[in-house]
């Protein structure tokens, strides 16, 4: 300042100083509640179920009712005989009438359901696309006046590291040096094959929803690929954090979110198995043909009721079912088998998943 000016801000009133710094303090209060409020509009948009929250599937007159579009997922780790067991379930499926006699439409393994979870077959949209949700529930179920049951059966983990079908999540190599709590706790693992959270939250009011839980022995579970995930110690990580992050969501939402009712029902493998039915007789270990034939007609009418299907009996059902020779179990070696069964006491209390009110074939080994 050039000598003889004046300080501007030294003749200024007391009132015009007040004035200035209410006027500064009000901008620096504007700036910090504009940055807030973007920031929270970014974090609502990442939670957002459905990329398009307008969208409403109820205007769409080419999707059946709820009540007419059953997804039923065999849901399971790997090793559970997913493949001996979902075509059980598929056949009892296609013995399955509505009221007026017309046969359920029955769509195994569908392309569409898929191509939506998963992001297989190049399917580029994110899971909780409006778009991608419109087009699969419209190809899964038409609104064509018959009701229709879709079945998905892939495991968790599923597909192999590097695996050419394509998953928007993939396996990872690092699961192998994980805990089973980490790997539970990571976000890759809890969106691999599928976020199950999000399959619910974004299908369940649309749909009707409900897991067969499969259960094999952990033994028995990690022996049927022990040479998968660098061998049966990564694998066994695996599989194990793959037990709790399924318990967790079990635990977290059991429950049909419009109706109420339980969405899961269990079904233990070794039940299924002649070798649970074995005595010893005379000349060495004899089956109870009857008691096997009993145990496998008593799971099929516990899925029935639990699935709202009026047929409870199929004869052909079991018709597919092959049971191997060799038991896998014997080519662990004794270095192994102890390790492992420090790892089955980890997941005690955890898996297998207990009902309140369960049968007894749906009490599991472990």
């Amino acid at each position: 300042m050039k000598e003889g000016q004046t300080n501007p801000l030294r003749i200024a009133s007391p009132k015009c100083r007040l004035f200035l710094g209410l006027l500064c303090v009000s901008i620096v209060i504007y700036t910090k509640i504009s940055i807030v409020h973007l920031r929270n509009n970014d974090i609502e948009k990442f939670d957002s179920p459905i990329q398009d929250p307008t969208h409403n599937f109820s205007k769409y007159s080419n999707q059946a009712p709820r009540n007419q579009c059953q997804i039923i997922y065999v849901l399971g780790v790997e090793g559970a005989i997913h493949h001996g067991f979902t075509p059980i379930l598929h056949s009892l499926a296609l013995h399955q009438i509505d009221p007026t006699g017309q046969p359920h439409d029955v769509q195994l393994q569908p392309r569409a359901l898929r191509s939506a979870l998963f992001g297989r077959f190049r399917e580029k949209r994110p899971l909780n696309d409006a778009s991608l949700i419109r087009d699969t529930l419209s190809n899964l179920c038409p609104n064509d006046g018959r009701r229709h049951v879709i079945i998905e059966d892939s495991s968790f983990p599923c597909g192999q590291e590097g695996d050419p079908r394509g998953y928007r999540y993939p396996r990872q190599s690092e699961w192998r040096n994980m805990t089973m709590r980490q790997i539970a706790e990571s976000e890759v693992a809890m969106n691999h094959p599928v976020n199950l959270y999000q399959f619910v939250e974004l299908y369940g009011p649309y749909a009707q929803i409900q897991f067969v839980v499969l259960h094999r022995p952990f033994l028995e579970t990690v022996a049927s690929h022990m040479d998968w995930d660098g061998g049966w110690e990564g694998h066994s990580h695996l599989i194990r954090g793959f037990m709790v992050l399924l318990r967790r969501f079990l635990n977290e939402r059991g429950v049909d979110g419009v109706t109420g009712e339980k969405i899961w029902t269990i079904v233990c493998v070794e039940r299924l198995m002649s070798k649970f039915y074995q005595y010893q007789g005379e000349g060495g270990p004899q089956v109870d043909h009857e008691e096997w034939d009993l145990g496998r007609r008593r799971i099929l009418s516990y899925l029935a009721d639990f699935l709202g299907w009026s047929q409870k009996e199929c004869k052909d059902c079991f018709d597919s079912w092959r049971e191997r020779s060799s038991d896998k179990i014997s080519s662990l070696q004794n270095d192994e088998i102890m390790p492992l069964l420090d790892h089955m006491k980890e997941i005690e209390g955890i898996w297998p998943p207990v009902l309140l009110e369960s049968l007894p074939e749906q009490r599991c080994s472990t």
